[in-house]
């Protein structure tokens, strides 16, 4: 059954990004977008596949990575981010 004209409503936007635990690049921004009436992953299933989404790129990076989970507002288009690894925290990669 077509609805012309519906809405689908978001129950949810998270954000993460996977970084190099040691220098704090980060080669891969990750979004989950949960509708209403749908499962919310936990924060466990968003870094599993936003790693394995980096793992499986054709060339991966042989890297130790980790995910920092962000609110998505944070990461703004035509800006290069990393990781402070030592606070853990997103910054602007000037």
């Amino acid at each position: 059954m077509n609805s012309v004209g519906s809405t689908v409503l978001v129950q949810s936007i998270k954000a993460g990004v996977v970084y190099d635990s040691g220098s704090g690049e980060i080669p891969h921004q990750h979004r989950v977008l949960t509708l209403v009436g749908g499962r919310e992953p936990e924060e466990r299933e968003k870094a599993e596949h936003a790693l394995r989404a980096v793992r499986n790129r054709r060339n991966p990076p042989a890297r130790n990575f980790s995910v920092l989970h962000v609110a998505p507002d944070s990461l703004e288009t035509h800006k290069k981010y990393r990781v402070n690894v030592d606070k853990k925290t997103l910054v602007v990669d000037e």
